[in-house]
C-alpha cells in the first residue's frame, strides 16, 4: 500500500513562474481527496528528469502525476519526461497557464490553472507492462530485494542486468505495481520496505 507520508521531498528548486501554479493544484487535488505532494521525488537510480516530479497526487493506491509548463517553459520539453516516468505512475496531466495552439499528447491529461483549475482533457490510464529500461533504473538493493523474495535465482553479486534480467523473465502481471511501491517508498529500507509485501 502506497503511503503519501513516506514519499520523498526533490531537493530541486521551485521555479517562480510553476509555484502559483503548484500551489493551486495541490489545492485543487486536495479538495478532491488526493494526497498531493508537491516537489516529489522517486526513488529511483537515475537523474533528475526521471525522479524530480512537480505534483504527484494519490489516492486508493492509484499514483497519478502533474508536469507544470508555465507559459515560460517549452510543453515539448514534457514529452521525455512522461515517457521516462508513465511506467511508475497510472496517469499523467500537464499543467498549464495558457491554452497552447496545439495540446501534443494523445494519452495525457491537461489541466488548464488560472484563478480555478480546469481539466481540459481527461488522462488514459497506462496499462502496459513496465520497459526493461525502468526496471533497471530502480535501485540495485531494491531489484536484489525483489528477486530474493521472488525466490528467483540470483546471488548477493548479482550484477544489475542479471537482476533486471530474472524480473523481466518472471510473468508478472503485477510488475506495474511493485514499481510504484518501490519508487514512492521513502527509503525507510528496514523498517518500511514495500518488497516485503509483495510475498503476502
Amino acid at each position: 500500500m502506497i503511503q503519501s507520508n513516506n514519499i520523498l521531498k526533490s531537493s530541486k528548486l521551485e521555479g517562480k513562474f510553476e509555484a502559483p501554479i503548484i500551489k493551486k493544484l495541490v489545492t485543487h487535488f486536495e479538495n478532491l481527496g488526493y494526497d498531493a505532494l508537491p516537489h516529489a521525488r522517486f526513488n529511483v537510480s537515475w537523474g533528475n528528469i526521471l525522479s524530480d516530479i512537480d505534483v504527484l497526487i494519490v489516492k486508493d493506491n492509484i499514483v497519478g502525476l502533474i508536469e507544470v509548463k508555465s507559459s515560460h517553459d517549452n510543453l515539448k520539453r514534457a514529452r521525455k519526461q512522461i515517457d521516462n516516468i508513465k511506467d511508475y505512475v497510472d496517469f499523467v496531466y500537464v499543467a498549464t497557464d495558457y491554452i497552447p495552439r496545439k495540446f501534443p499528447f494523445r494519452k495525457i491529461g491537461w489541466l488548464f490553472v488560472d484563478d480555478n483549475v480546469f481539466e481540459m482533457k481527461k488522462p488514459y490510464f497506462f496499462t502496459s507492462q513496465p520497459k526493461y529500461l525502468s526496471v533497471d533504473w530502480i535501485p540495485k538493493k531494491c531489484l536484489h530485494r525483489v528477486c530474493s523474495h521472488k525466490e528467483l535465482s540470483c546471488s548477493s553479486n548479482s550484477t544489475k542486468q542479471v537482476l533486471v534480467d530474472k524480473i523481466m523473465e518472471e510473468s508478472n502481471p503485477n510488475l506495474k505495481e511493485e514499481l510504484k511501491e518501490i519508487v514512492t517508498c521513502g527509503l525507510n529500507c528496514e523498517t518500511n520496505c514495500p518488497i516485503w509485501e509483495f510475498q503476502k
